[in-house]
């Protein structure tokens, strides 16, 4: 699954981590990609975000901080219900006066074989979140591998241009999943949340979760994926 969870905050401002976990526990979610984790308390986070959003059922996690201050850090997180053997955070900055972005990559072990899962948040800017795919694409292939291993990657692309150069670009590299829009939960008509996919053997799906109870949970809509062999 990948969501923005919008620092766990509901667009009415509203904190519910607890029902971002039974979101995943209710979709039976193995493994999580997140946008906007806040853990930062002056910014009303808790230290124990990871493991109020993991719990026991996805005990593995890789973060990425994207701001770090004196009382927590807020950015990119994976959760998994299968261990995480190896783990990047890829720096995409390319302007340092923006917020920095940055992606997780990990590399995990699953019943269907090991998986490289990434997830990402694009920046606001059209022209940074170009550079940032550029960047992102570029980082991805130098990581050096042993095997190659099916890739998902999803995330908050922060895209509604269209037509779309970065959307042509990322879809020349990566098999994009059709899906409906994530933004905003009260009336979605954009889709800044996507997925990619490569592999030569393994059934890939996207969809995007509309229910009522979800819309309550951020101002993003989570996409829920289904892998199979």
């Amino acid at each position: 699954m990948t969501m923005n969870i919008h620092g766990g905050r509901s667009n009415r401002g509203l904190r519910n981590i607890a029902g971002v976990k039974k979101l995943m526990d209710d979709f039976d979610v193995n493994i999580a990609v997140l946008q906007e984790v806040e853990t930062r308390i002056s910014r009303g986070g808790c230290n124990d975000e990871l493991t109020a959003l993991g719990g026991k059922e996805r005990p593995y996690h890789l973060i990425a901080p994207s701001i770090i201050e004196h009382d927590g850090w807020y950015g990119n997180l994976i959760v998994s219900q299968y261990p995480i053997i190896r783990g990047i955070v890829h720096n995409l900055e390319t302007i340092p006066q923006y917020e920095p972005r940055n992606a997780v990559d990990a590399l995990i072990e699953t019943p269907l074989g090991k998986l490289r899962i990434i997830g990402t948040h694009l920046s606001l800017s059209i022209f940074e979140r170009r550079s940032e795919a550029r960047n992102l694409i570029r980082l991805m292939n130098l990581v050096e591998e042993t095997e190659r291993n099916p890739i998902i990657l999803m995330g908050d692309i922060n895209e509604w241009q269209i037509p779309s150069l970065l959307l042509r670009f990322l879809n020349s590299h990566l098999n994009p999943l059709s899906c409906r829009a994530t933004f905003p939960t009260w009336l979605p008509f954009l889709k800044l949340d996507r997925v990619w996919y490569c592999s030569d053997y393994l059934k890939v799906s996207a969809k995007t979760v509309r229910n009522g109870e979800v819309k309550k949970l951020s101002d993003h809509l989570p996409i829920v994926v289904t892998i199979t062999n």
